[in-house]
């Protein structure tokens, strides 16, 4: 017979009585994979040598199986306390195994984030299901720490974020990342980037504080060697990295990609079989005093364009960098300061209030879609292309979230400053990027424009007789076409040897005469001999040219 009494487990001797054996102990729950035929366990409670609650799940191969003695280190290691008799250990295990039948049932989750309607963190979950899950994954320091009130972070922290949009676009953005598996979003960075003394370190700050302490904020130097491992602890919530300068350039790119493809390096177990494949979501607020994808070119790395979409850098160009306003602070150091040592105080209490909002949120895939749908609506422009769109369609996101905080009065100023403060930030990024087109489109527009008046000097007329490196040109009718050689054509643009895709744009704008379909050449003869040109009326697609790269 057993029973917990005065901070210990006790056993009923037959002959000595009640004594105690350990540490206070209970089973929670008797765990399990979803389909109820792997992953069986046990969560269990204890109360330490300093009395703090201790909760774990433990394999049942360590309480049932030969294991126990890796169970027996593992709770001595979290401060666990055994008395000194030769069979107190054995008394622990039979009370384990006599009470993991009886116990209530539960779900052993193996990493955190969602799982159905329920988002599960290393201490606790969030929302409603038939059975309450546990995680069971790899034992880390909890990423989620709370210190002060709600109340506090607002008065203190979230009332100075009023009037500046790059810090209210932070807290959207730790908002957001529990978001982005109900509103199908995908993983994607956020990258603040200005010189030093600029409130950089502040604002992210300011974001992890939704979650918890300053050390929840990683660097991009700190994780250079285990991103994976990162980025799994961090799926559903979001990633803070901070000095992208201190990392080594040629890491950046591995890193970079792994982050926001989600998906970890495929490994084999003992046995030959593939193991369990690591897999997450997550926003990255990211900050540095150059751009990502700068350093990426110091490397000659060049972007794609899908990590370009992906990648959201956005400079700092408020009054004092990442503010706008001080408020009662003398200057934006004092304000910084403020935030830096305020964010040490009152940390945390924003996200679990966040989350038991959104759990109870009825139809929650189908409220984000609406809202989104009609910022969308609100926000585009009929020049916008499709990876700008898939941009916005990401600061929709930050935006619905800040909307849905401030209506429930979570964070202290306005759904319409919330609003106002995410598009500022992306028209922000807009500019910087200097236009709306999809970005091999602008790249080949930009390489045409540049082209047009190097060609003019280099063609002779086709019926001269005269040979042209370059290519020809021609009368048709009231206009002048030209022939450009297609290796010329190709090269003085930059296009790869399977080209079709990139001018694609430019066909479907009916620049081009051809006689070749999809390759969108011409072919002539010229001298006497069948050749292929790119053939053209520059004075048609000049004026619309200059509009579309007016800003290049």
């Amino acid at each position: 017979m057993y029973r917990n009494k005065n901070n210990a487990l006790e056993y009923c001797d037959k002959e000595e009585g009640w004594m105690a054996i350990s540490s206070e102990l209970s089973v929670v729950a008797r765990v399990r994979a979803q389909d109820k035929k792997s992953a069986y366990g046990a969560c269990i409670e204890f109360v330490n040598m300093d009395l703090v609650p201790v909760r774990l799940v433990v394999p049942a191969n360590r309480i049932l199986g030969s294991a126990s003695n890796v169970l027996r280190e593992g709770l001595f290691d979290r401060g666990f306390w055994l008395e000194d008799e030769k069979y107190n250990w054995s008394l622990v295990l039979r009370y384990l195994r006599q009470h993991i039948k009886q116990a209530p049932t539960g779900i052993s989750a193996f990493n955190t984030g969602w799982h159905d309607d329920v988002f599960v963190t290393t201490e606790t979950s969030f929302g409603v299901s038939e059975e309450p899950y546990f995680y069971a994954g790899a034992i880390v320091d909890s990423n989620f720490q709370v210190k002060g009130s709600l109340d506090h972070w607002q008065q203190e922290i979230g009332c100075l974020l009023s009037g500046n949009p790059t810090l209210i676009f932070c807290v959207g953005v730790a908002l957001a990342a529990p978001l982005l598996a109900p509103s199908g979003g995908e993983s994607s960075v956020f990258h603040l980037m200005g010189s030093s003394s600029q409130g950089k370190s502040g604002a992210i700050y300011v974001g992890s504080s939704v979650y918890g302490s300053h050390s929840y904020k990683k660097t991009w130097y700190s994780t250079n060697n285990g991103i994976e491992s990162v980025s799994a602890n961090y799926n559903d919530v979001m990633l803070p990295l901070d000095e992208i300068g201190m990392a080594r350039s040629e890491n950046l790119d591995t890193a970079a990609y792994q982050i926001v493809n989600g998906d970890g390096k495929l490994r084999s177990l003992i046995t030959g079989a593939l193991g369990k494949q690591a897999k997450w979501r997550t926003l990255v607020l990211s900050t540095g005093e150059v751009g990502l994808i700068d350093l990426l070119e110091e490397i000659g790395k060049k972007p794609a364009a899908g990590q370009l979409v992906r990648i959201v850098e956005i400079p700092l160009t408020e009054k004092y960098g990442c503010f706008s306003s001080v408020h009662r602070f003398n200057d934006s150091h004092e304000f910084a300061k403020h935030l830096e040592e305020a964010t040490k105080k009152y940390h945390g209490s924003l996200f679990p209030a966040w989350m038991c909002l959104i759990v109870k949120q009825p139809d929650l895939e189908l409220l984000l879609r609406s809202e989104m749908d009609r910022l969308m609506q609100r926000w585009k422009e009929s020049c916008m292309s499709a990876q700008v769109l898939r941009v916005l369609h990401r600061f929709c996101l930050v935006a619905v979230a800040l909307s849905l905080a401030s209506r429930h009065k979570l964070v202290p100023w306005s759904e319409e400053e919330s609003f106002f403060s995410i598009h500022s930030i992306f028209q922000r990024w807009i500019a910087a990027r200097g236009h709306t087109q999809n970005h091999e489109e602008f790249e080949v527009l930009l390489a045409l424009k540049q082209a047009l008046s190097k060609w003019e000097k280099q063609l002779s007329e086709i019926s001269s007789g005269r040979a042209s490196s370059t290519g020809y040109y021609r009368q048709d009718g009231e206009e002048v076409q030209w022939l450009i050689h297609k290796n010329v054509f190709i090269r003085d643009l930059q296009l790869r040897k399977q080209y079709i895709s990139q001018l694609t744009p430019l066909v479907q704008r009916r620049w081009f005469e051809s006689n070749e379909g999809a390759r969108g050449t011409l072919r002539v003869k010229v001298n006497g001999k069948l050749e292929r040109f790119f053939a053209f009326t520059p004075s048609q697609i000049i004026e619309e040219l200059e509009e579309l790269t007016a800003d290049a």
